[in-house]
């Protein structure tokens, strides 16, 4: 297990004690990490898992952590393109292009939270661990959008 995959799971398991002990402030304060003008009322909760003053470190706990109390259904079922394509909207498909074309971490965890909130309408789950991975590898050399691209579009069936 890389530090990534540590992290992810140290996160969702904070994520879901919450939702097991029905913590609403908590996860109100969570989803303040949507919006900028709100989003400091997430950190004393998010910064035990990221460094609160480096962008790259904030953005992505931030981003996962207001998705999943936004909609805290967790299960292992793929990356956020296999989400998608369960979502099966008629206007998803150029939501997706839109979101794999994000060149930043910062760009893509702004178009996320219309996803989440799909997701959430159509009572799909999605994969925290996962997501917060793909996010922090997003500009890496091997990024996961053609993974994405993979399980939306392509024969797996959404099983990426």
């Amino acid at each position: 297990m890389n530090k990534t995959e540590e992290q992810a799971g140290r996160l969702v398991a904070f994520l879901l004690q919450l939702k097991k002990i029905d913590n609403r402030g908590t996860l109100a304060d969570l989803r303040c990490g949507f919006s900028a003008a709100k989003a400091y009322r997430a950190w004393p909760h998010i910064a035990p898992f990221c460094k609160l003053d480096q962008d790259w470190s904030r953005i992505p706990v931030q981003t996962v952590c207001a998705a999943f109390a936004t909609h805290p259904e967790h299960a292992k079922c793929g990356n956020l393109g296999a989400t998608m394509r369960r979502i099966e909207m008629a206007t998803i498909e150029g939501r997706f292009q839109r979101l794999i074309s994000c060149d930043t971490v910062e760009e893509l965890c702004e178009r996320i939270p219309s996803i989440i909130r799909a997701a959430k309408t159509k009572g799909i789950p999605l994969d925290y661990d996962r997501l917060y991975s793909d996010i922090c590898w997003w500009t890496g050399k091997y990024p996961p959008k053609l993974k994405w691209a993979d399980a939306f579009w392509g024969t797996s069936g959404g099983k990426q």
